[in-house]
């Protein structure tokens, strides 16, 4: 059975009961709509995180830092090997850091059919979608993205200079050591001989 909602006469008492049930329906759907975004809104004292941006991905915190601790570390590790002496460790990045965040994108769609004068019916379909980053909150008050992958910087390059770079062993190990800590292949490692200061 068609219902026309959109002309008049006489209704049959199953059809006023289908309209006032589809009514009571829509009614309960917009009451929880306008509560559920009462209760998904921050509060206005909610502190927000500055550093972080909205898209998707974003830049690590600093690259130069990771840059430099990974620096340090190595040079810790190799001055270990043995006949490698005093070393400094130049790391090049190709790129920076990578952070991807937890993204919630909630479709929703509404059809509507509609009568021409001539008898034709049409059908509307609209599909609305917003993105929106998910938070949690700090015992602070602060909130942050659920961060869901790091994506580590890209090396380009090492350099390692070594007080014993021209020995041919050292080198090998030094390039190995590299390659296997880094993951970065072998041309793109250079081992050097450190230069003594002539006032030593």
């Amino acid at each position: 059975m068609k219902l026309d909602f959109f002309t008049k006469g006489n209704k049959t008492e199953k059809d006023k009961k289908r309209i006032s049930f589809l009514f009571i329906m829509f009614l309960t759907g917009l009451l929880l709509l306008l509560f559920s975004k009462n209760l998904i809104k921050p509060s206005n004292n909610t502190k927000v995180d500055n550093s972080i941006i909205a898209p998707n991905t974003y830049k690590a915190s600093d690259p130069q830092t990771y840059e430099e601790k990974l620096e340090k570390r190595l040079e810790k590790e190799f001055a270990n090997i043995d006949g490698v002496g005093k070393v400094e460790v130049i790391i090049m990045l190709k790129t920076s850091g990578e952070i991807i965040i937890n993204k919630d994108t909630p479709n929703s769609q509404t059809q509507s059919d509609e009568v021409d004068s001539e008898g034709g019916t049409r059908q509307n379909i609209q599909t609305d979608s917003r993105e929106a980053t998910v938070l949690i909150n700090n015992s602070d008050g602060s909130t942050k993205p659920i961060i869901l992958k790091e994506l580590e910087p890209e090396i380009s390059g090492v350099v390692i200079i070594a007080e014993g770079g021209d020995d041919i062993l050292v080198k090998k190990n030094l390039i190995n050591a590299a390659k296997v800590l880094l993951d970065v292949p072998m041309h793109k490692i250079e081992v050097m001989k450190m230069v003594q200061n002539k006032g030593e």
